[in-house]
């Protein structure tokens, strides 16, 4: 079975991960485009546009809009994410759960892009921090909702989890709205922007 984190270097740069890695990844997407892209900003290392066009990757340089999400991180946590400890976390978590380590399949994957303009209305910014408790180290991410400046010092609401928990609970396939009150997460701040933005996708 395909990997689901691949045999990409450890030294891995930002710019190379995502103008020549990205695009040709094997991953399984559904054969649809969408009209808003994702903007990441690796702090130090550089900007870059994601879209989903006909179930392909398209990556381009700097913002390009129009922008449904954005995420912020330093370099050195972007790494642990897409090369490093985290991955390695995930590895682990799965193979003690008899999980499959794979690319998950996607290609039936149903989104209703109506649903979708209403989360990206609701607005704010979501930093998830996740606590890797075997090594004591913790890792944080943005994710600021729409277009406008993207956060990272300060963001409206603070998830706090543990990796090997986030793990579990994405292998379990666990429905978003029971992660949300699963007892696995900490929350701070706007602690009601979890749940607007999940209704809103997901509906009554």
């Amino acid at each position: 079975m395909p990997d689901a984190y691949f045999s990409l270097p450890r030294s891995l740069k930002p710019a190379v991960f995502f103008e020549r890695h990205l695009p040709t990844l094997p991953l399984r997407l559904p054969a649809i485009s969408l009209p808003d892209r994702v903007v990441y900003h690796v702090q130090g290392a550089g900007v870059w546009s994601v879209a989903l066009v006909d179930g392909r990757v398209d990556v381009q340089p700097g913002v390009v809009g129009p922008i449904g999400l954005q995420v912020s991180a330093t370099e050195a946590h972007f790494r642990e994410a897409v090369t490093g400890a985290l991955r390695e976390r995930q590895i682990e978590v799965l193979k003690r759960q008899g999980q499959p380590v794979e690319v998950p399949d996607l290609t039936g994957l149903r989104v209703d892009l109506a649903r979708l303009k209403a989360a990206i209305a609701v607005g704010g910014s979501l930093a998830l921090v996740i606590h890797d408790r075997e090594y004591g180290d913790r890792y944080r991410y943005v994710l600021t909702i729409g277009p406008g400046p993207a956060a990272y010092e300060k963001a409206t609401t603070t998830i706090e989890v543990d990796a090997d928990d986030l793990v579990a609970l994405g292998a379990a396939r666990t429905p978003p709205m029971s992660v949300l009150v699963s007892g696995k997460l900490r929350l701070a701040g706007d602690i009601g922007l979890p749940g607007r933005l999940l209704s809103a996708l997901l509906g009554p």
